[in-house]
This record gives structure tokens, sequence and C-alpha cells, in this order.
């Protein structure tokens, strides 16, 4: 089914599929974290610390047993914040307990795509043979953010249901960007677009990772990721209050992702250097540099 982005499609699924009280596990940290639905919705949202290789499957059993969760929301490939990935292992794992305990897992799968080496890592739905993963996808991160063109994948009962709920809020998705969407998608400068992505993104993560290493090594610390548009970040002093830091930065004309709007760790910040100019990311990684400074006495 089509949507606008991939955020009402999980607007859609938490409407129609899920009802006040319910319970759902959201990764830590996560996009999800953020999205006010899956409070004004009144689900009960428990967390699932994000490891290196993804969540801990066990602690999705854990979590069923006090809790009893209807609905799973993950990021498994280059994931936001993190940029780590869910190793298959664990998706096997996660695929079995959920077939088991009957969890629908929801799969947000804007990134896989844009891996570095252009490797494709089998996604959860391509490995459900339960019919439990409804995967959600966009061509906003990967063409432009104004082509509200997203989907939800997943078994033919559900589909005509959100279809359902979504005519109630629109009736049906505008024609032109469609259009537009399947043009581009069959045009043969489509892969060509995809394989300058990668190599751009890379050459920004590079010089993302340089910057700080030259400006911050020993006062910063984060996870290299192989895709995604997201470099996750640990501030190594517990002092730094983050609210003052960006307040700082923002004088600077430098702006980042709190932690605390991600999850529920305020020690960590998220650059997205996506769309920024290649060449400004030094600069910017310099201000942003002179702002943690001003925040440290030692420095």
């Amino acid at each position: 089914m089509i949507t606008s982005g991939a955020q009402q499609a999980i607007h859609l699924i938490i409407r129609g599929l899920l009802k006040p009280g319910d319970a759902v596990a959201i990764e830590d940290p996560s996009y999800a974290f953020s999205l006010p639905i899956f409070h004004s919705e009144g689900l009960n949202t428990h967390l699932l610390p994000v490891q290196n290789e993804g969540i801990d499957p066990d602690q999705i059993i854990a979590l069923h047993k006090r809790h009893r969760l209807k609905m799973l929301f993950l990021n498994p490939t280059y994931q936001n914040p993190t940029g780590t990935t869910l190793d298959l292992e664990r998706r096997r794992r996660i695929l079995e307990i959920c077939s088991k305990f009957g969890i629908a897992i929801v799969e947000d799968d804007p990134y896989s795509i844009i891996g570095y080496d252009g490797a494709i890592i089998d996604s959860m739905k391509s490995m459900d043979k339960e019919g439990v993963v409804l995967y959600v996808s966009s061509l906003t991160k990967i063409i432009a953010s104004g082509l509200r063109i997203g989907w939800i994948l997943g078994p033919q009962t559900v589909i005509n249901h959100l279809a359902d709920v979504k005519q109630q809020f629109d009736f049906s998705h505008p024609n032109l960007p469609q259009l537009i969407a399947a043009k581009l998608l069959s045009s043969k400068h489509f892969d060509e677009h995809i394989r300058h992505l990668r190599e751009g993104l890379k050459i920004k993560r590079d010089l993302t990772v340089q910057s700080l290493e030259n400006e911050l090594k020993g006062i910063i610390s984060f996870f290299v990721p192989e895709g995604g548009i997201h470099l996750w970040c640990k501030l190594n002093d517990e002092e730094i209050d983050e609210n003052l830091l960006f307040k700082e930065s923002l004088k600077r004309g430098v702006v980042f992702a709190p932690g605390s709007t991600l999850g529920s760790d305020d020690k960590y910040i998220r650059f997205t250097y996506g769309r920024v100019e290649t060449k400004s990311i030094p600069e910017g990684i310099r201000r942003f540099a002179q702002s943690l400074k001003s925040l440290i006495p030692t420095c």
C-alpha cells in the first residue's frame, strides 16, 4: 500500500492495528522514541537497548512475559540514530520468537539500499515465513524529502484493513507524486543515482569522522556506520549539559539531535550528514568543537 512517506505508514499501523493500553517495544535509542503518536494513542511503550549488533532477542522474551507485547518496531539496517545493523542470526532469532508468541514486527527500512559497499542485507520481511512482518520504507532518504512516497508490505488481509483506515484520512495518495516515483524507479538513471549517493555519503561519513578525530579526539567517541546518514556520538564528559551544548552550537550555526530526543540517555548526540554540503563538514565540526570545549573547564 502506498502511503505519504514512512511516517504515515507507521501512524496507520498504530491507529489501525493497536488500541490504547496495548504494549509495544521500540529500540533505545530510536527515531520512534521521538514520535508522539505512541503516547497520544495510549500505548504502553517498552525499550529494547541497541548494542553494536542490534537488540538482544532474549530481551523480547523477558518483556513479553511481563507485558504481553503486541508489536515490535525495528529499524534493523543502519539504524537511526546509531547506524548499527542487526546481524542475520539475531534477525532469525527475533522472527522465531515473534512467530512463537504472536508478536507483530514493523520493519522500518529506509536505509538498506544505501550501504556504502553496495551489498544488500536481507530484510527481515524477506526471511519472514509466518507473515509476522510489516515492511515499511520510503523514497524520502534516497530521493527527496519532499517526494512523500512510502509503502507498507504485508499480508493482504492486513493491507486491506489499513487501506480502509487510510481512506478515512485522505481517501487516496495523490496520483502525480506516484507517477513521478514510478517513472524514476523504472528509469535507467536510477541505479546510477544510487551509486552516486552511496559514494557521496561514504565521503561525507569519512570526512565527519576525520573532522571529529582532528577536533575532539578523546572528548567524544562514536560508532562508525557502514551505511545510512547518521553518526551517533557519545560525550565522554558526563558533566556536559546537552541543552547548553545545543544552545552554544546553535549560536555558531550548527544543529544536531540531542540524545534525549531519541532515547533514554542524554549523553549522546546525532549528527546527520546526508544533506549537508561536503565542503561545509570540517567547518561545522570545528564550530561544534568550539561549542563543546567552551563547556569543559579544562579545555
